[in-house]
């Protein structure tokens, strides 16, 4: 094992390598690999080349917890990173500050993970509760108020419901419908029809992954028509692949830069990378896991060139003010959520998006 840690950075991941979450989970890895492969290519960091554990935890929070004691009892790694969604990650946080080990920047914007303060837990991008109201507040300015929502039902749609109540009573749009969605996507019909019934102008999609986009199709495929607001964890590739033309007129939130968006230099840099590994098409997921990756390897650099987990947060808290290519992080001891940025595009005619 020392001589493992002597010639790697080890960095542990719990995510979805099968399931129904599973390209999304694959968008994000793809993203920060192309980072780490970069560094690794140039010398590693002090000279260590940074590997990647993943386990697959098929967003079961049971396995993602048996996943993390592995990782930091067997595997000795140094720190968790981009664990993905959110029953898995809430469920690995308690190990990770028991044993004292950061878990940084999981993919998922979950209120829990940001608003109870853990010394363990760094997001650099905002949360679900931002996006949601920000959705929210774009109904109430174009004249909409008969809103559904469709939620995963588990801790993060019923979380993400929360929000949407709490921004609806403030810009007086009414919720005509509450309709949980199952994990699995199990009887799509039962819930197309009960939001059908109240004929929604809006409906906001508080899922992520196929579900999300299963039910987009069958509602679509029953003859219904609304528009369709859709959280950052929505991969655009998964979402053109599925629905071709039908996701024209889709508005995503987003909170990391758009890949394609050659003004900001870390896109011009993840552009660069992905075209010198023959990768065609961009994702915001893969944008995210890009930055994400970028941030982890910074810390890492700053913990010096022996690395321990206590220095690692220690490095991690410096980070002050720090621009990645175009996006900022702000750490600190007492803050370790620096996400503010949220943009809202819609699915073009060409399926590429607009503001």
């Amino acid at each position: 094992m020392a001589n493992r840690q002597d010639a790697e950075i080890l960095i542990g991941q719990s995510c979805q390598l099968t399931g129904p979450l599973a390209a999304l989970s694959n968008e994000v890895r793809q993203g920060a690999q192309l980072y780490f492969d970069r560094v690794n290519a140039s010398g590693g960091i002090h000279g260590r080349k940074i590997r990647v554990i993943a386990l697959d935890d098929a967003y079961d929070p049971q396995r993602a917890a048996e996943n993390t004691r592995t990782l930091i009892q067997h595997e000795k790694v140094l720190a968790l990173f981009q664990y993905a969604g959110t029953p898995p990650s809430m469920a690995a946080v308690p190990i990770a500050e028991a044993f004292g080990v950061p878990f940084i920047t999981p993919f998922s914007g979950a209120d829990p993970l940001r608003q109870n303060f853990s010394r363990y837990v760094f997001n650099i991008k905002a949360g679900y509760s931002s996006e949601l109201d920000a959705m929210v507040r774009q109904l109430a300015v174009v004249g909409i108020t008969k809103v559904a929502a469709v939620y995963l039902n588990n801790p993060f749609g019923i979380g993400g419901l929360a929000s949407v109540e709490r921004s609806a009573a403030v810009h007086q749009i009414s919720l005509v419908a509450r309709v949980p969605l199952a994990v699995d996507g199990a009887k799509l019909d039962t819930v197309v029809a009960e939001v059908a019934k109240s004929s929604p102008q809006a409906i906001i999609v508080i899922s992520a992954g196929k579900p999300s986009i299963d039910f987009v199709d069958a509602y679509l495929k029953a003859g219904h028509r609304s528009t369709f607001y859709m959280l950052s964890v929505i991969s655009n590739l998964q979402l053109e692949s599925a629905l071709g033309k039908r996701s024209r007129g889709i508005v995503i939130s987003q909170v990391v830069p758009s890949p394609w968006n050659r003004s900001i230099a870390v896109s011009r840099e993840f552009q660069a990378l992905a075209a010198a590994k023959g990768l065609g098409e961009y994702s915001f997921s893969q944008m995210e896991g890009f930055i994400s990756a970028k941030f982890l390897v910074e810390a890492v650099k700053r913990a010096g060139s022996k690395p321990t987990r206590e220095g690692l947060l220690q490095a991690l808290e410096s980070m002050s003010r720090v621009d990645l290519g175009g996006y900022a992080v702000d750490m600190s001891p007492s803050q370790h959520s620096s996400g503010r940025y949220v943009d809202l595009v819609i699915v073009g005619r060409d399926g590429r998006f607009t503001r």
